[in-house]
Parts: C-alpha cells; sequence; structure tokens
C-alpha cells in the first residue's frame, strides 16, 4: 500500500534504471509466481526468497536481518517512507542479483525493521528486469477471458498501475492480493464519495497498510458503483487520516442530508498528494491471472464474468 516518499540524499529519478534493475547476460523472460509462493534469488551469492505483490514499491526491500547476512552497506542514496505518521529511513546498496539463468545488478533497500513475513523481502512486478511478471491466482478455465488496461507511467518507482478518473480528478490504481476490501486514501475517497453518492458505514478499524503498520480505515457505501472498466470496485474502505482529509464524506445516511452533496472542506489552496486506490480481492479474486507486460505497457486479467454482488455475500 502506497504512502509517500521523501528522498534524502538523492532523488529516486537519479536511479530509475537501476530499481527497475539492469539485465548483463540474459535475454528478457517471464517471473510467474502463485498466489502465496516465494520467489527464491541470490544476492551477493546467498540465497534469499521475495514475496512479490501488485502493490508493492517498486524498489526491492529487504529485511534488517537478510541485509546484514548478504553485507548490504548504505550508499550516499537514501529515502524515507511515510505511513500516516510513521516514518521508515531506508538505505539503499546496489547488489548483484542471480534470478535462474539471469544476473543482474538492482538498487535495494533496507532499514532496521523487518518489512515482510514469511520471506526475505518485498518487491512489485516493475521490481527485476523480466519482460513480463504474471501472478497466477488459479488455474485457468474456459470461461476466463482478458481485461487489459493501460499502464499509467506517472506512478513511478513508488508502484505500478493504472489510472482512473473520479469526476476529473486522477486516482492511480494498483491491485492488492492479501486484503479482501479495496482501500483509498483519503481524499480519493472524498472524491469518489462526491462523484458516486457515499457515505461512511460503520466506525473506523486498524487495517495493515504495508510494513507491519496499520492505519485506521472506514467502509464507505456508494450509491453509485465505482468501476475499473467492466469490473465494480466491492467493499470500498477509505483511509481517514492518510494523504489528504475525508471529514466531509457523509456518515450514514441522514434525512435532512442529500447524500450526493459532499461538502469539501480541505483547504484548496495546498496541493493535493498523488491519490491511491488499492483495489482487493473481494474485487479480482474471481480472476485466474494478472500479467503485467512491459513491453506492451499493459497489465491484463484473465477472469469470468464478474460475480453478482449478491453471490458475493
Amino acid at each position: 500500500m502506497q504512502s509517500r516518499v521523501l528522498v534524502l540524499t538523492a532523488t529516486l529519478a537519479l536511479y530509475a534504471g537501476q530499481a527497475a534493475a539492469q539485465p548483463s547476460n540474459a535475454a528478457p523472460s517471464d517471473l510467474t509466481v502463485r498466489l502465496g509462493d516465494t520467489v527464491a534469488m541470490v544476492i551477493n551469492d546467498q540465497p534469499v526468497r521475495f514475496r512479490l505483490t501488485p502493490d508493492a514499491v517498486s524498489v526491492p526491500t529487504v529485511n534488517a536481518d537478510l541485509a546484514a547476512r548478504v553485507g548490504l552497506k548504505p550508499s550516499m542514496i537514501g529515502y524515507v517512507y511515510l505511513i500516516g505518521p510513521v516514518r521508515i529511513a531506508l538505505r539503499t546498496d546496489n547488489v548483484k542479483y542471480i534470478a535462474g539463468s539471469k544476473s543482474f545488478k538492482s538498487r535495494t533497500a533496507f532499514s532496521d525493521r523487518q518489512v515482510v513475513d514469511g520471506a526475505d523481502g518485498v518487491a512489485g512486478p516493475a521490481t527485476f528486469p523480466f519482460r513480463r511478471t504474471i501472478f497466477v491466482l488459479r488455474d485457468p478455465q474456459p470461461r476466463d477471458r482478458a481485461i487489459t488496461f493501460r499502464l499509467n507511467k506517472d506512478m513511478g518507482l513508488s508502484q505500478t498501475g493504472m489510472k482512473i478518473d473520479v469526476g476529473g480528478k486522477p486516482v492511480y490504481v494498483a491491485f492488492s492480493l492479501d486484503r479482501a476490501e479495496s482501500v483509498v486514501t483519503a481524499t480519493g475517497g472524498q472524491w469518489i464519495s462526491d462523484a458516486n453518492g457515499g457515505r461512511f458505514n460503520g466506525d473506523a478499524r486498524e487495517a495493515p497498510i504495508l510494513y507491519d503498520i496499520s492505519r485506521p480505515i472506514r467502509r464507505l457505501d456508494l450509491d453509485r458503483p465505482l468501476m475499473l472498466g467492466e469490473l465494480e470496485i466491492r467493499n470500498l474502505a477509505v483511509r481517514v487520516s492518510d494523504m489528504g482529509n475525508a471529514e466531509g464524506i457523509p456518515d450514514g445516511a441522514k434525512s435532512d442530508q442529500d447524500l450526493d452533496e459532499i461538502v469539501v472542506t480541505a483547504d484548496s489552496k495546498r496541493k493535493v498528494p498523488s491519490q491511491r486506490l488499492y483495489i482487493g480481492m473481494d474485487t479480482i479474486g474471481h480472476c485466474a491471472s494478472l500479467t503485467y507486460d512491459f513491453d506492451a505497457g499493459t497489465v491484463t486479467l484473465m477472469c469470468p464474468d464478474q460475480p453478482s454482488a449478491a453471490a458475493k455475500g
């Protein structure tokens, strides 16, 4: 899940090619990972296992114990990752990787904390130098068909995904395989509520965001469905205190309130940070796979028709 990234000593753009990794002696190929599995690689001649997730930061990030084991050394390039009020200072080292028959170098981030359970590190679809990254959710079925979206380069190194228009405003979209609900940052939730007639339903609860950090979210019910192409985005929640202001969203149905009218309370003179929406398994869990094709600049889901909301419960 995305939060803001602040660069300490250099802009991430300076090592964009390194962060995406640099191929050396192997032709481009596919990287395929099945849901729940990890990917085996070698860093500095030490075996490691990465968890690949569609919503991960594109810079490969490893646990503190792995960084010590493989001998990562901090370079002049580092950044701070913000998840709500939590600041994580990350250092980087440009190190040698081996994945199957491929060898390459990639700038790799680490800190003094464990960032992922059940693996040594976490990475996104565009992190490593493969032509395509394929997430297999289940075995294919005859009714599966392709639903294709254009990858959006404005997400930069932070994540890999698409962009949708919400009431004339851009919201950047990534998929999440680790949660049922879809989660949007605060001002993005305000925009969606304004455009689709929304109101909060229920109290705030803590939900894991990234790097074992949780933040408060609230369910957002809509009068009109929010769509990603032909897919209805189901079970939507708002990160009520992160990346903007969601105070203008109505709280439950009130007899004296027009549910289509949202009072915007944010200061219009301030620059609104990029808003992010993470689409969860209640929306894409019926699909067989997600394929990120970096030559074509697309992400393709193989899915049957989306089940009705009633069938999903």
